[in-house]
């Protein structure tokens, strides 16, 4: 085979390798099996007919070929992140956030980065995560406290609280019977398991008497679906209170002191786009501006 048309996981495998000092830390890094990194990295070597790594005990090392290569690879990885980094930003998001938040914050950003491409993933916290360790996202905006390990060079910068509320529609508050201490309330709640262990922990603690109706993952809809009288919700205060203020929404008193969710930013220190820092700029003076 010609090494110029080798499987380019080949040389992605041989390069995480490299760059970590070992399989095992790169096994962790990128989460890819370390025996499918073994396998690649031997591969490789085979059709290229040259040894890659000294294996020790504990680690690995490059051999003067494997060195040569791995320059070679991170010169060509410098150029293409040199490209993306003037013309996309690659941004994880939690859904809460990107419907109450990001509207100010893209139309800040793209006013002063007008040719830059801008793509969202709304995977669950922990597959952003690992996105974000593979490269393939710049950064995240998420819950906070984050429960999850990493790397040194990882920052997480907590922004704001997020107050949240259980509200529901006049109508509903005028013809239900809450606050009666055997009424069970209808509760439309958002689908995430971390939130909503969160909100059922307070549910319990606070002797409400409930049942789940609905599971949403979005607010617009989430929204809807409280003014149309079909339960109690539980949203972003800040998201419905136009709707508050009018009268059409209802805050429910007896619910006081729920769980906040509160906004921080992820990324690697060591990704050289330059976005990132216009991005976390961007959605700060638009946090500020909503909640002024």
């Amino acid at each position: 085979m010609n090494k110029y048309d080798i499987n380019l996981n080949l040389y992605r495998s041989f390069y995480y390798v490299a760059k970590y000092g070992g399989f095992t830390k790169a096994s962790t890094a990128i989460n890819i099996a370390q025996s499918s990194l073994s396998a690649n990295v031997k591969n490789l070597e085979d059709i290229l007919e040259e040894k890659l790594f000294t294996r020790n005990v504990s680690d690995v090392s490059l051999t003067k070929y494997g060195q040569e290569l791995y320059m070679k690879l991170e010169e060509v990885k410098n150029i293409l992140d040199g490209e993306r980094t003037q013309n996309e930003l690659k941004i994880g998001c939690a859904r809460f956030i990107a419907d109450n938040y990001l509207i100010e914050a893209i139309s800040n950003f793209k006013n002063k980065n007008k040719d830059t491409k801008l793509s969202f993933s709304f995977a669950n916290t922990t597959d952003m995560f690992q996105m974000l360790r593979k490269e393939e996202l710049d950064l995240i905006v998420c819950r906070y406290p984050v429960f999850f390990k990493f790397d040194s060079n990882v920052h997480v910068e907590k922004v704001i609280d997020a107050e949240n509320a259980f509200v529901c529609s006049k109508k509903f508050y005028d013809n239900s019977k809450i606050g009666d201490e055997d009424y069970v309330i209808p509760m439309i709640l958002p689908d995430s398991s971390e939130k909503r262990r969160n909100i059922e922990q307070y549910l319990i603690d606070s002797n409400i008497n409930y049942s789940v109706e609905i599971e949403i993952p979005n607010s617009v809809l989430l929204k809807k679906l409280i003014l149309s009288g079909m339960g109690v919700g539980y949203i972003n205060k800040r998201f419905v209170e136009k709707e508050l203020n009018s009268g059409s929404l209802v805050l429910l008193d007896a619910l006081k002191n729920v769980p906040t969710d509160n906004v921080s930013i992820v990324y690697n220190t060591t990704n050289k786009n330059k976005l990132i820092s216009d991005f976390v700029n961007s959605l700060k003076k638009g946090i500020k501006k909503n909640d002024s």
